[in-house]
C-alpha cells in the first residue's frame, strides 16, 4: 500500500517508467530483470539497473581513458553529493535523468530496507565503481590472470548482489556464494564473447599467463588472429565458466523460495547454453528463449507492462532454458 502511494508522486512515477522505458529498449535480460520482483522491488532494481547500464553504455564508447576517469569522478562526485542529501540543482548544469534514477533508488534504500541491506548495496556500488576505474585503467595492458580475475568479480559480482537485495529476491544464506559464482560465470562469458570488440577499443580480455601457456607473444601484430585460432584459450575458458555457473546451479537447488531458485536456475542456464550448444562464443550472445515474444506483447504502459509482466515472467521461469540431455553433458564434462 505504501509504494501504490509512491506512485501518486509525479516525479517518482515519471523515474520509474522511463527507467523502465530505457531498459525496454535494449533485450529481454535487461528488460526481464525488473520483472521479477514484487512492486517496490522491482521499482527500485529499474532505476538502480538503468543509472548502471547508462553509465555502462557511455564509458564503453571509443572515448580516451582520460575522458572515461573524468565522467565517472563527476558521476561519483555526484553520486556522494546525494548521499549527503545534497539537491540536484547546485550543479548549475544540465540534469540527466539518470541522477533523477539515482536519487530515487536511494531514498527507497533508505526508506525501505533495512541498515544490512543499505551497507551491502552501498557497499556494492563502490566496488562496481572501482571496477570502471580499473576497467578504464587496463586499456592496452595485458593484464596477469589474478588482476583480471579480480576485476572481473568486481564487476560481475557486487552487480549480482545489488539486484537480489533490491529485487528483495530470497536466497536465504547463499546469497554471496550465488553471488560470486554467477558473476564470475557472466563475467568471464562476457569477456569471450565482447573479445574481438573490446580489442578493438584496446581492451585486451585474455590473461599474461593464458597467453605465454599457449605460446604466444604478447607483442606479436597477429596476436588476436592466433587467440582466436586458439581453441585450447577458449575450452580452458568454457570449462572454468561453465564449472563457476554448475556450482551457482547446485545453490540455487537448495534455495526454498521458488521464483529465487527458478530465476537463477534460469540464469545458469541462458549463460552455459552458448557453450554447451558448440556456438562460437567471440561475437556470440545469450538469450532468454521466449524473452522476446513477451517484450512484444507487453503494452507500452510501462506501469500495465510490470503488472501483466510479473505474472507471466515466473511462470516462465518455471520452464528450463535448455534441454535435460545438455544439463547431463553439461554435468558430465565437469564432473
Amino acid at each position: 500500500m505504501v509504494n501504490s502511494s509512491l506512485l501518486n508522486k509525479p516525479s517518482y512515477y515519471f523515474s520509474v517508467y522511463s527507467a523502465r522505458k530505457f531498459l525496454r529498449k535494449r533485450d529481454f535480460l535487461h528488460y526481464g530483470s525488473q520483472l521479477v520482483p514484487e512492486r517496490l522491488g522491482s521499482e527500485t532494481w529499474s532505476m538502480a539497473w538503468a543509472y548502471i547500464r547508462e553509465i555502462d553504455d557511455i564509458i564503453d564508447r571509443n572515448i580516451g581513458c582520460d575522458k572515461q576517469l573524468d565522467i565517472l569522478s563527476r558521476e561519483w562526485s555526484i553520486y556522494k553529493d546525494i548521499l549527503d542529501g545534497s539537491s540536484l540543482k547546485v550543479y548549475g548544469e544540465r540534469i540527466y535523468i539518470r541522477h533523477l534514477w539515482m536519487t530515487q533508488f536511494l531514498k527507497n534504500l533508505f526508506k525501505y530496507y533495512d541498515s544490512e541491506e543499505q551497507k551491502i548495496v552501498l557497499d556494492s556500488i563502490e566496488k562496481l565503481y572501482r571496477s570502471a576505474v580499473l576497467d578504464s585503467k587496463r586499456r592496452g595492458k595485458v593484464l596477469p590472470l589474478h588482476k583480471l580475475l579480480y576485476l572481473t568479480k568486481l564487476k560481475a559480482v557486487y552487480f549480482f548482489k545489488i539486484f537480489f537485495i533490491l529485487g528483495r529476491l530470497n536466497l536465504n544464506h547463499y546469497m554471496d556464494k550465488i553471488s560470486e559464482f554467477l558473476g564470475m560465470g557472466l563475467g568471464l562469458l562476457d569477456d569471450l564473447i565482447d573479445l574481438i570488440y573490446d580489442w578493438r577499443i584496446n581492451y585486451i580480455n585474455v590473461s599474461l599467463e593464458e597467453l605465454r601457456s599457449a605460446g604466444l607473444n604478447v607483442n606479436d601484430k597477429h596476436l588476436l588472429s592466433k587467440i582466436l585460432s586458439n581453441k585450447d584459450i577458449f575450452w580452458k575458458k568454457s570449462l572454468q565458466i561453465l564449472r563457476v555457473l554448475l556450482s551457482a546451479r547446485i545453490l540455487a537447488l537448495q534455495v526454498k523460495d521458488p521464483i529465487a531458485r527458478n530465476l537463477v536456475l534460469r540464469l545458469t542456464e541462458v549463460f552455459a547454453a552458448p557453450i554447451l550448444q558448440g556456438k562460437p562464443i567471440p561475437g556470440s550472445t545469450y538469450l532468454f528463449r521466449g524473452g522476446k515474444i513477451l517484450m512484444k506483447i507487453l503494452p507500452e504502459d510501462e506501469m500495465k507492462a510490470y503488472e501483466i509482466g510479473h505474472k507471466i515472467v515466473r511462470k516462465v521461469l518455471a520452464i528450463p532454458q535448455i534441454s535435460p540431455m545438455l544439463v547431463k553433458f553439461w554435468i558430465k564434462i565437469i564432473g
